[in-house]
C-alpha cells in the first residue's frame, strides 16, 4: 500500500502476476511481444526484397553486383601456425602479399590464400605473360602486352579491363587508384589513369616515344612518365612530370645516350633509374642528386616512396653484387659489395630493413646500422622470391611452396657465410 500526498488516501499497488516457475507475467508477454515483431520485420524485409527484384530486375546487373563487392572483404588471421604451406605454381607465377593472404598468379588462374595456407579464392584466367601488383586496396593482375587487366579483392573481382589495346605497364595505389601504359593508333604509347571507382580522369599520348614506366602519387594528381626514342642512331630517354587536374605537361626532361628502366614518385619528389645512373629530381623537376653505375649492369632494382635499392653486377665475370640503398633526396644509405648473385630484394614494412635471397641464404641489411647478417638458409631449394617482411614474419615463394621464416628469431644453419661484406 501507499500514501496519495495529494487526497491523503491510502491506495493498494497490485503486484504483477508471478508463475509457478518464478517468471514475471508482465516480462513474458514483452518477450512475446519481440518474438513476433521480430518475425514480422523478417517476413516484411522478404516482402521488400521481392518486390525490388521484381520492380528493378533490370538493374540488377553484374556490374553492379561487383560494384556492391569491392568494398566486402575478408579479414585473416596475422598469425601465420605453420613455417610452410604448398602452393599452385607454373614457371610463370608472379607471388605479392595484400591484406594478410598471399597471392598467387598463374598462367590460367589467380589464388589468394591466408596466411597459413587455407584457399581463399581462386579464378580461372587466360594469361600469356602473368603481372601482378598489390596494394593496400586491391590487388591488380595484367597479360603483358594483351588487352588483360584485372583487378580483384581478397574474394571477388571488381573490375575488368575491357579496352582493345594490350596493356605494357600497371600500378595500382593504396586508395585504389591506377595508372597504365597501353597504346593508341596513331601514337606510340598512350599512358592512363582511372580513379578508385575505376573511371578514367586522365590520358596523355606520345607520337615518338616508347612508355617502359609510369607512376601517380596516392592521390592520383601527379603522374611521372618514363620512355625513350631514338635520334642520331642514339637512345633518348624522357622523362615527363604532369598534374591529372590540368592538360598542361608540367615539365620534360631528357637524357641522351641511355633508356630508362623505371620511375617513382617519392616523398622528395621522384627517382628515374636508367642504363647507366640512378637520378633524383625534387617535386619541380630539378635534379638534386644522380649515382653512376659506372657501366656495371643492374641486377635487380626496388623503388619506393621512402627508400631506392639497385643491386648492381659488380664484375663482368664472377658473381659479386654490389647492393646500393639511397633516401628520397638520393644520399647513399648504404653501399656493399657481396660475393654472391642476388635473386631478390625486399624493404620491411616498416622501411628498417633490406632483405635479400642470395644462393647462399636470406640476409637483412639494418639500414640505419649500415651492418648485414644471414637471418636463415633453411627453405625450399626453389625459393627465388621474398614476398613480404615485417617486424614479425618474412614470406619466401619458389616452385612448391610458400616459406614463414621468423623475423626476430635467428635460424640455426647448416652451411657457413660466405657472403663476405
Amino acid at each position: 500500500m501507499i500514501k496519495d500526498n495529494k487526497t491523503g488516501k491510502i491506495r493498494q499497488i497490485k503486484k504483477p502476476r508471478v508463475e509457478p516457475n518464478g517468471i514475471n507475467q508482465h516480462y513474458l508477454s514483452l518477450a512475446d511481444g519481440f518474438k513476433w515483431a521480430k518475425w514480422l520485420l523478417l517476413v516484411v524485409l522478404i516482402l521488400f526484397v521481392l518486390i525490388e527484384l521484381i520492380l528493378n530486375s533490370k538493374q540488377i546487373t553484374l556490374d553492379n553486383i561487383s560494384y556492391l563487392l569491392r568494398y566486402i572483404d575478408i579479414q585473416n588471421s596475422t598469425n601465420p601456425s605453420k613455417s610452410e604451406f604448398p602452393a599452385e605454381f607454373d614457371d610463370a607465377s608472379s607471388v605479392c602479399y595484400y591484406r594478410n593472404n598471399i597471392v598467387v598468379l598463374e598462367r590460367t588462374k589467380i589464388g589468394i590464400y591466408d596466411v597459413n595456407g587455407r584457399k581463399n579464392y581462386n579464378q580461372t584466367l587466360t594469361y600469356s605473360n602473368p603481372v601482378l601488383d598489390a596494394s593496400n586496396q586491391y590487388i591488380l593482375t595484367y597479360d603483358l602486352g594483351a588487352n588483360k587487366l584485372d583487378i580483384f579483392n581478397s574474394f571477388s573481382q571488381v573490375y575488368q579491363y575491357t579496352g582493345d589495346t594490350p596493356v605494357y605497364n600497371a600500378k595500382i595505389t593504396d586508395k585504389g587508384n591506377v595508372v597504365y601504359v597501353t597504346t593508341e593508333p596513331g601514337y606510340k604509347s598512350a599512358v592512363k589513369v582511372m580513379d578508385s571507382g575505376f573511371n578514367e580522369i586522365y590520358r596523355c599520348f606520345f607520337y615518338k616515344d616508347y612508355i617502359v614506366d609510369a607512376d601517380i602519387d596516392d592521390n592520383a594528381k601527379n603522374l611521372v612518365t618514363a620512355g625513350f626514342s631514338a635520334a642520331n642512331g642514339d637512345y633518348v630517354s624522357t622523362i615527363t612530370m604532369y598534374q591529372t587536374n590540368s592538360e598542361e605537361v608540367k615539365k620534360t626532361i631528357s637524357v641522351v645516350g641511355e633508356q630508362p628502366y623505371g620511375v617513382k614518385l617519392n616523398l622528395n619528389g621522384f627517382c628515374a633509374v636508367l642504363e647507366n645512373e640512378i637520378k633524383f629530381y625534387n617535386t619541380d623537376g630539378d635534379e638534386v642528386s644522380s649515382y653512376n653505375f659506372a657501366y656495371r649492369k643492374i641486377q635487380s632494382m626496388l623503388l619506393t616512396a621512402n627508400y631506392s635499392a639497385v643491386v648492381l653486377n659488380e664484375k663482368t665475370l664472377g658473381s659479386d653484387s654490389r647492393i646500393l640503398i639511397f633516401d628520397a633526396s638520393g644520399n647513399v644509405l648504404y653501399d656493399n659489395v657481396v660475393s654472391s648473385e642476388i635473386m631478390d630484394i625486399k624493404f620491411s614494412e616498416d622501411n628498417n630493413f633490406l632483405y635479400f635471397l642470395a644462393r647462399t641464404g636470406l640476409y637483412k641489411v639494418d639500414i640505419k646500422q649500415k651492418i648485414f647478417e644471414l637471418v636463415t638458409n633453411q627453405y625450399d631449394d626453389t625459393t627465388d622470391c621474398i614476398v613480404y617482411a615485417n617486424d614479425k614474419n618474412i614470406f619466401l615463394s619458389g616452385l612448391v611452396k610458400i616459406n614463414i621464416i621468423k623475423a626476430d628469431v635467428r635460424q640455426n644453419t647448416d652451411s657457413t657465410d660466405n657472403t663476405d661484406s
